[in-house]
């Protein structure tokens, strides 16, 4: 194609209008600002709304409202942390349905850098015992690059994950994972999680006749302070004549899971006060919760057993223990998760759920970014030999 030298003139023109035009607003706007007098004015309220008008008004194709908005209270909710998301109408039917179905691959997963130019990581941090991904080898660790053939990278929550994740039992998910080897394709036959898989319990000849007692809590799940009880009393009754040296409580790889249930097994050991109290915003105490004597357990010596990806309800449960002078914590600092969300629905069947509150310890101390400090540390708390570790120290 020949352009002619008056066509040639007129896109020259054009653009250096259009430059023109751009240079002009460009200044407009810093007057109206005042740069020129060092003064920078922040986004206010009705600007954003003005300029979310402005998009779905002049922008030069038609503009889906619904779709833009939706997209783009995602990626403001998701910068806020790691734990506040957003899904639409058909995202939250997906997740209530798959919910209801009860399946899963039993990962437990953590998702960094949401919303980064880089794209997001999935990591997962906890297995859950003999749950299909524990009877595929996956470990704490392992890295995610697709879940269903969706990238991980565009994920914008972690929530969005564990849909991918969850289904009905029998149901092939497919991943792509990377644990050290390159890229590997992997068939994940989801099933129902074990009733009783929360839980376990076994005893350690401590030596001379006594015995520590082994109780790992692998996650918080209906009906798990109910579990614990009923293991330290099988505990104390197969220890034989001199009972237990103490208890051993195994929190290692804990992602959390129902505060409530951590509350209640933090109340079997501790006859009286603070076990945790949440605070909003402002430093406002939203809620504590307290211990009551009845059934307590104030005589067995304890120690928590953690590690890094010990998290959220399991921290609330090994600080409680740890500031009411009830246990020693053993092991390395804990992952740091102790926010509160709030789930609001929206009318149009969308759903927010949103940090509105931060936990703390009985003595007040921050856990969310800061995570239980042991007393005793032990590099590489993992394996047999950190267990070991702890049940010698309770028989001293």
């Amino acid at each position: 194609m020949r352009w002619s030298r008056s066509s040639l003139l007129l896109g020259l023109s054009l653009g250096v209008i259009s430059t023109l035009t751009l240079q002009w607003a460009i200044s407009e706007a810093d007057a109206s600002r005042g740069k020129g007098k060092g003064a920078s004015a922040p986004l206010e309220r009705q600007q954003f709304h003005d300029s979310l008008d402005v998009v779905l008004d002049r922008y030069v194709e038609p503009v889906d409202a619904p779709e833009v908005m939706s997209r783009g209270l995602k990626h403001m909710v998701a910068g806020l942390d790691p734990y506040s998301h957003y899904l639409t109408a058909s995202e939250r039917d997906l997740a209530t349905k798959r919910q209801r179905q009860g399946a899963d691959a039993g990962l437990v997963t953590a998702l960094h850098g949401a919303g980064n130019q880089g794209g997001a990581e999935l990591e997962v941090i906890a297995v859950h015992p003999r749950s299909p991904a524990d009877k595929l080898g996956l470990t704490p660790g392992t890295r995610i690059l697709a879940i269903r053939g969706r990238p991980c990278s565009t994920l914008l929550s972690n929530v969005e994950a564990q849909v991918q994740l969850s289904g009905a039992a029998g149901e092939i998910v497919g991943l792509t994972i990377e644990r050290g080897s390159g890229p590997e394709l992997l068939d994940v036959e989801l099933a129902k999680p074990s009733a009783e898989a929360g839980v376990s319990a076994a005893l350690i000849d401590a030596g001379g006749g006594r015995s520590v007692g082994h109780l790992a809590i692998h996650s918080f799940r209906a009906g798990t302070g109910e579990q614990v009880k009923r293991a330290l009393a099988k505990l104390k009754s197969g220890a034989g004549g001199q009972g237990l040296a103490g208890v051993v409580l195994d929190l290692r790889g804990n992602p959390g899971g129902e505060v409530d249930e951590a509350v209640l097994v933090a109340d079997l050991f501790i006859a009286a006060g603070v076990l945790t109290r949440t605070r909003g915003r402002g430093g406002v105490i939203m809620r504590e919760e307290l211990a009551t004597q009845a059934g307590t357990d104030s005589e067995t010596p304890l120690i928590v057993l953690q590690d890094r990806r010990s998290a959220s309800a399991a921290e609330l449960l090994a600080v409680a223990l740890q500031d009411n002078r009830r246990a020693k914590v053993m092991g390395e600092r804990s992952f740091g998760k102790g926010t509160v969300q709030e789930v609001i629905g929206i009318p149009d069947g969308s759903l927010l759920t949103l940090t509105v509150a931060r936990y703390f310890s009985p003595d007040d101390r921050a856990i969310d970014g800061q995570g239980v400090t042991p007393d005793l540390v032990v590099e590489q708390a993992d394996g047999r030999a950190a267990v070991e570790a702890a049940a010698r120290e309770l028989a001293r």
